[in-house]
């Protein structure tokens, strides 16, 4: 299984986020290919379609969103939001739902 991490130098919310894809496929015993894609600046962030970072994609499609949903790419932090509640981490259910999802 394919999975891309985007990001953008700097950002605080990147590796806590690595860790969290690197163990939720270590529970699931997923075999997977983990590709971090640096996003270097806005004609790069349109191009890579970079929905804020981090982004996961997952077998090539985004954890939360479908492309049609966006019409701007940017460089810019990514703010998940779950349960009422807004994070710049995925939420763990969710990421593991969409892993379990892929493996389908």
């Amino acid at each position: 299984m394919k999975i891309e991490i985007f990001y953008f130098e700097g950002c605080p919310n990147y590796e806590p986020t690595v860790k969290l894809v690197q163990e939720l496929v270590s529970e699931l015993h997923i075999d997977a290919e983990i590709t971090a894609v640096n996003v270097e600046d806005n004609d790069d962030a349109v191009s890579k379609r970079f929905l804020g970072s981090p982004s996961i994609r997952i077998k090539g499609k985004d954890i939360e969103m479908e492309e049609n949903e966006l019409t701007q790419y940017s460089m810019r932090c990514r703010v998940y939001q779950y349960d009422g509640k807004y994070s710049g981490l995925p939420s763990r259910e969710v990421l593991r739902r969409k892993l379990i999802e892929a493996l389908e």
